[in-house]
């Protein structure tokens, strides 16, 4: 909170509205006519009713009365080489990657496009109100160093993963094992931990994309630099079979992992929805995450998560848009589909849960709830403005209309540490993204 003394530093961003947040506590906090102060430093220094703070700094408030202020929203689980081939319905899963997926990412190979490719990612992100991200690169190294580069000049918060795919591979994408891991070590070196905004995730793309010492190393690479390891499992029966063919010696899909070292409370399994009961209690006592990615399971026909039983077990449950066979960057539309999905499997959840799951759940799952994913004091300020049909009055009608009335996804406003993306930012990629667009 800031000083009562009349000395204290004017807020560096000042906002009047609907504030909606998650809290650290479980709860979620409404403020009908609230207001978010930024102190220079990026930082949240308060959260709380407009009456408050008007007076003192009468002339530096902008007023956003009418719009929702909420916490920028986290994206567990997305693809950076699947940006351009939204709505592609050549599943089911193998098939879809094998016909689709994979010629895409092989074409980030030039750098051109690769670098066009990842400013369309990055406008995306700020135009929905995404401030961070868990992204799946390619197994190419200078395509995801070209990601790095385009999401620090667009200033946006992520943990970026170069795809281990050492076997079971197409060749335009097969990396050797160790070739592989000496690219990833140049990318932690160079990007680990920039600005405090990006870092290197540790990414075997999943089991079947790799050998046995690939998630080895992989697991061993996580553990020397402290990293996030981010992967799929259990999306479709068919890839279960596989693996367990591929891996003979695992007691099942979950101990493939875990027999690498990969399965951590640092670790994100995206889907996640063939597990058995021994596997999610692994995944319980090792201290995973799940990425629930509720539009690309019904788009691939890959099966129904259900979210309520994995959050009653206590694993954190976070929203993934898993584009592109999910169908929109909207985190907004994943909330929806994760309320539909529930109700689908008797396994319902509330608008608040799945506002969590798309938000602190999120920054929880990427071990940054520290930092962001709420408006709360002392919190770095990642904030999403959204223009609403009117003015909500209650928690209900706020969540209703952010959840629910995705026909109006845009964002009005996009701050990641109290500094406005949609406005500075565009103007200074705008040349960019110009260039990087006639280069197709």
């Amino acid at each position: 909170m800031p000083s009562s003394s009349s000395n204290s530093p004017p807020p560096a961003v000042a906002l009047r509205g609907a504030v909606l947040t998650p809290t650290t506590d479980g709860g979620v906090r409404f403020e009908r006519d609230g207001a978010v102060l930024v102190g220079a430093d990026g930082r949240l220094l308060r959260v709380g009713k407009a009456s408050a703070v008007r007076r003192r700094y009468r002339g530096m408030v902008r007023d956003l009365r009418g719009a929702l202020i909420v916490p920028g929203l986290v994206d567990t689980h997305v693809h950076y080489p699947q940006t351009r081939i939204i709505g592609q319905a050549t599943g089911p899963l193998l098939r879809w990657l094998e016909t689709s997926v994979f010629p895409e990412e092989a074409r980030l190979a030039k750098k051109a496009y690769a670098e066009a490719v990842a400013h369309e990612m990055a406008e995306r992100f700020v135009t929905m109100g995404t401030t961070t991200a868990a992204i799946f690169s390619s197994s190419s190294a200078k395509a995801t160093d070209t990601l790095f580069r385009v999401l620090d000049r667009w200033r946006l918060r992520a943990q970026i993963g170069l795809c281990f795919m050492d076997a079971r591979t197409p060749k335009t994408l097969k990396v050797e094992r160790k070739a592989a891991l000496r690219d990833a070590e140049r990318l932690i070196d160079r990007w680990h931990g920039h600005d405090g905004r990006l870092g290197f995730a540790v990414t075997p793309r999943f089991a079947l994309s790799c050998s046995r010492r690939m998630l080895e190393d992989a697991g061993a690479l996580a553990a020397a630099h402290g990293l996030l390891v981010q992967t799929h499992i259990g999306e479709t029966k068919e890839e279960g079979r596989q693996t367990a063919k591929a891996f003979p010696d695992a007691k099942h899909y979950v101990d493939v992992y875990e027999r690498a070292g990969l399965m951590t409370e640092r670790t994100i399994l995206a889907h996640a929805i063939h597990l058995t009961a021994a596997e999610w209690r692994r995944v319980v006592a090792t201290g995973a995450s799940v990425a629930h990615c509720p539009d690309s399971n019904f788009f691939l026909g890959s099966g129904r998560m259900k979210a309520k039983a994995a959050l009653k077990r206590g694993i954190t449950v976070a929203l993934g848009s898993d584009v592109a066979a999910g169908r929109s960057f909207s985190m907004r539309r994943a909330m929806s589909y994760a309320y539909d999905n529930a109700l689908c499997v008797d396994d319902a959840l509330t608008p608040a849960e799945v506002f969590r799951m798309a938000t602190l759940e999120g920054a929880r799952a990427l071990g940054l709830a520290d930092r962001v994913g709420s408006l709360e004091e002392g919190k770095e300020a990642d904030i999403a403005v959204f223009d609403l049909p009117r003015p909500p009055q209650t928690a209900e009608e706020a969540l209703a209309s952010l959840v629910f009335d995705t026909d109006r996804p845009q964002a009005r406003e996009v701050y990641v540490r109290g500094e406005r993306l949609d406005d500075g930012t565009r103007r200074d990629v705008a040349a960019s993204l110009a260039v990087a667009k006639s280069r197709r």
